[in-house]
């Protein structure tokens, strides 16, 4: 009889987790929507923003450094000001594209959890950990750039998974358009450097083994001229009206120091622990301490996944076990040349989801080391996201949530 009830049985879990994964799913997109409704009023880096939008014509976004020392992709800031001109600059149009991003990056980040995440638990958690990450919920209605970061960091990372198959099944026509768009991303988003070089990294190894492969060269070629184009692009209508020297003074507690040894090793630590445990919430610190804890199984991860997987794949990066430590190693030396203030939570805002898939990976291979150890870590971490997810949930629909929440 045990053995007869025991399909109806995993029936009846399966449909479980498959409806509390679509709840917790209309969860996160409910308190997203109930953020940017709430029209909470531009705090003082969206009203910096804001002054150039308003301030600027068209041809001045492309030609002038930005008011109030501001820094933001010229494209995309353009794209908001043509949008939001017509609604008279209404806070929902202002905010309107960082909604749309953001809601993007999660059903994209949910696409990439479906190949790592097979058991539908394991699956469900990852989801609950976007509604109990007080950023993820804030930064889908902010006037700023991050949550297009977080969508093109999930783009990059979906044509990783699939470059492989596209490599050999896809058209030449449509991968070469793909690959020439990958590049033109740097126009709306400053973190497509940390991932221009993964796919030509890949394609070169491709090359390298598949001697004479013209389409392969072509490919090559193509993708590289692509970089270079939008990297000039870039430059000239971005990157060169930065005032470089003013900003690098102002975050200059937010990079790596050379000063002194003693510096050297208190910058790395802060920056390693802005960039992984700053994701949920950081008040009270309680709460901030116990998802320390959590993240550092994450942060474990990060070497063992690339190192136990790097073989699997031949050497190639195409999947998050791998690329999480290239990518982590590229905030490293940026932040050591003083070029990107990796330190910064918002500016890092693309590591989160990678963070909270390193944190999971790094819980769920307890099971082999020791179940029961397992077990009691996972139903802590459920524990603690649960709580995260109803307690962030009563602020934002209430329409208290800032980004850094009291719980």
């Amino acid at each position: 009889m045990r053995a007869l009830l025991t399909p109806f049985r995993k029936f009846g879990l399966n449909k479980f987790l498959f409806c509390a994964t679509i709840a917790v799913i209309a969860w996160y997109v409910l308190l997203c929507l109930a953020h940017y409704f709430s029209q909470r009023p531009l705090w003082n880096d969206e009203d910096c923003v804001f002054n150039s939008i308003k301030a600027f014509n068209a041809k001045d976004i492309f030609t002038r450094p930005l008011l109030s020392l501001q820094v933001f992709p010229r494209v995309y800031l353009f794209a908001i000001q043509q949008f939001s001109k017509p609604f008279d600059f209404h806070l929902l149009a202002l905010r309107f594209f960082s909604l749309v991003f953001m809601l993007a990056a999660f059903l994209a980040w949910i696409k990439i959890a479906r190949y790592e995440f097979k058991d539908k638990l394991h699956y469900l958690t990852f989801i609950l950990s976007w509604s109990a990450s007080a950023v993820l919920i804030y930064y889908s209605a902010e006037l700023k750039q991050y949550s297009m970061d977080v969508l093109v960091g999930a783009l990059f990372l979906l044509f990783l998974y699939h470059q492989e198959r596209l490599q050999k099944e896809c058209r030449f026509s449509v991968l070469a358009l793909i690959l020439v768009a990958l590049p033109a991303l740097i126009m709306v988003s400053y973190i497509t450097f940390f991932f221009l070089l993964l796919p030509l990294y890949n394609l070169i190894l491709s090359a390298r083994q598949q001697k004479e492969n013209r389409r392969l060269l072509l490919l090559i070629i193509l993708y590289v001229s692509s970089a270079v184009i939008f990297g000039a692009l870039s430059y000239c209508f971005d990157a060169r009206l930065r005032p470089v020297a003013i900003l690098t003074q102002e975050w200059r507690n937010h990079f790596i120091s050379f000063d002194s040894p003693l510096a050297f090793f208190r910058s790395l630590w802060e920056g390693i622990n802005n960039l992984f445990v700053r994701w949920f919430v950081e008040r009270p610190k309680s709460l901030k301490k116990i998802g320390m804890f959590f993240v550092a199984f994450g942060f474990i991860y990060l070497f063992r996944g690339f190192f136990s997987n790097i073989k699997k794949e031949k050497y190639f990066l195409k999947s998050l076990n791998t690329v999480a430590l290239v990518v982590f190693l590229e905030l490293l030396i940026m932040g050591a040349l003083k070029k990107y203030p990796f330190t910064v939570p918002r500016t890092s805002l693309f590591f989160c989801p990678v963070v909270l898939f390193l944190t999971l990976k790094g819980i769920v291979i307890l099971e082999k080391l020791n179940p029961y150890v397992y077990r009691i870590i996972y139903a802590l971490y459920a524990i603690y996201l649960i709580y995260l997810t109803i307690s962030l949930g009563g602020i934002t629909l209430a329409g208290k949530l800032t980004f850094r929440p009291i719980l």
